[in-house]
């Protein structure tokens, strides 16, 4: 056996020494070496390596064993997060990696993975009960309008003449469109802004701010919003033109956001990105509306507002009692605290949509006031081209004349026997909200159905409300379980005003949240 040989074999043996310092490990070695090997055939050059590879070899086992040392002190240790009381959901959240990343690179891989080992992520957050609003303390509670007449359709007339469109309502809105034209255009050249109004801008109502009564849409070519952004000097997206629809459509309402609110006449206040139609609220002020700051809804691309004021503007030709019942629809269900949809409840154009369709089925002894979509002038033009072919299939006649026995029904009446109609007559489980068809019928087979969990388990099917537009789109697909008790609350407690003949102060009185700790905000099943 060779001298280095008998070196490795002492040095290896060396292993299982692991509470020995660097100092001993060299002396301990070194001896070995001198009683293992006679002196004189030792060479000097001989014994200098092997001192020096023990040496070596000590110092890394000293090293490694140091390390362990402080890995066990630490084992069994909480995070400190854990310390803190975060749980283990809060710390995955937390390291779950952010979106936005490149396509395909490490976060997106991450993320995956993450999904992968929580496959029941998604069931828990579908089981989640819904957020249950509460009253806090507010400076300046919104009262209940109140009325000089004494009657109750004397009442109903005086508050139309409140909320009906007004010239100067009109002309504030064409300010704002036109400031936002301005700002946009210097972003997006070419770019369309429109804004359209469903009532008096100039009167605050209760949830004001939560529901706007003004809609402003810039419309543009999303090749040239996907440039635009690109290229932009503030906060620009290099990779833009790669962004599928929606986050295009996103990044867009953002960019125009920005460049809205940098322009100093409008103030962010809140988005909805999870709606159907992505959209963004602002407060704008300072341009001829005597200081007052006015609610918006800003948006990018789309056709909501289009259809809605079609459809109000067209029922008002009509008969006027259409368009005025629309109004008064949108007012309760606002001041009720049921058209928030940012909160899960129906939106203003599907509350349009209820009023049209009681107008279209509600029959006495002569025509509806209303006849079926494809029966409207101009708002047939925008349906699919399938449902326009041939009315007369869908049972659709010549817009009714105002001489029939519905032409004695006051607005009042009108009003009454809608929330009765929605809360005894319509089977919600088995007919459909369609002003398409103008019938009641059960929902189309494209039509999906939206069930709601709600908190004792028990299932629920949410109103059917097909979009005439887009047939296959259900406007009660984000309805929660909160939102459709309150939905069935609001039509009762309406319902049980109107018999009792109360006041219309009573029946617009502003919603209130429960107090915390209150069942008055319980989500249960039905009957």
């Amino acid at each position: 056996m060779s001298v280095l040989d008998q070196v490795s074999s002492i040095v290896g043996s060396l292993r299982g020494v692991r509470e020995m310092d660097v100092t001993s490990l060299m002396v301990l070695a070194f001896g070995l070496i001198c009683i293992a090997v006679p002196f004189e055939s030792l060479e000097l050059g001989q014994l200098t390596f092997a001192f020096v590879g023990a040496v070596v070899y000590a110092v890394v086992q000293s090293i490694r064993s140091s390390t362990k040392d402080k890995l066990k002190k630490t084992k069994g240790v909480a995070p400190r997060s854990k310390l803190q009381g975060e749980s283990e959901a809060d710390q995955q959240g937390r390291r779950a990696p952010r979106d936005g990343g490149r396509p395909g690179g490490r976060a997106d891989q991450g993320y995956d993975r993450a999904r992968q080992d929580r496959p029941d992520r998604r069931d828990r957050d579908r089981n989640k009960e819904p957020k249950v609003d509460y009253r806090q303390p507010s400076a300046q509670p919104v009262m209940a309008p109140t009325f000089v007449s004494d009657g109750f359709d004397a009442q109903v007339t005086e508050l139309l003449r409140q909320i009906a469109p007004s010239p100067q309502g009109e002309q504030a809105m064409k300010e704002l469109a036109a400031a936002a034209r301005e700002i946009l255009q210097k972003m997006i050249p070419g770019a369309e802004v429109v804004a359209f109004a469903s009532a008096d801008i100039l009167r605050g109502t209760a949830f004001g701010v939560a529901v706007p009564e003004v809609d402003i849409i810039c419309n543009a070519d999303p090749s040239v919003l996907a440039k635009c952004l690109e290229t932009r000097t503030a906060r620009p997206i290099p990779h833009a033109a790669n962004l599928d629809a929606r986050r295009l459509h996103k990044s867009a309402l953002r960019a125009c956001t920005d460049e809205l609110v940098a322009g100093g006449v409008f103030k962010f206040r809140r988005s909805a990105f999870k709606g159907l139609e992505p959209k963004v609220t602002l407060l704008a002020s300072g341009i001829g509306i005597g200081g007052k700051s006015i609610p918006v809804d800003f948006s990018v691309n789309t056709l909501t507002p289009l259809y809605n004021a079609a459809l109000l503007t067209e029922c008002g030709q009509i008969d006027i009692r259409a368009r005025d019942l629309i109004l008064l629809v949108r007012r309760w269900a606002k001041d009720r605290g049921v058209s928030h949809a940012a909160k899960g409840h129906l939106s203003p154009y599907a509350w349009s949509l209820l009023a049209i369709y009681f107008l279209q089925v509600q029959k006495t002894e002569g025509d509806p006031i209303l006849p079926t979509l494809a029966a409207f002038k101009l708002s047939s033009g925008l349906l699919p081209a399938q449902q326009t072919a041939n009315p007369s299939q869908n049972g659709c006649n010549n817009a009714p004349s105002v001489g029939g026995t519905m032409a004695d029904t006051s607005l009042g009446s009108l009003f009454t026997n809608f929330v009765h109609f929605f809360s005894q007559t319509m089977d919600w489980r088995r007919e459909a909200v369609s002003v398409r068809a103008g019938k009641r019928q059960a929902p189309a087979q494209n039509l999906p159905l939206h069930i709601v969990e709600l908190s004792n388990g028990s299932t629920e099917v949410a109103p059917s409300i097909e979009d005439p537009f887009e047939p296959a789109r259900n406007l009660s697909m984000l309805m929660t379980a909160v939102s459709l008790v309150r939905f069935r609350e609001e039509f009762a407690r309406a319902d049980s005003l109107c018999s009792g003949h109360a006041s219309l102060s009573e029946i617009l009185e502003p919603w209130v949240p429960p107090e915390r700790g209150s069942t008055a905000n319980e989500v249960s099943g039905g009957d």
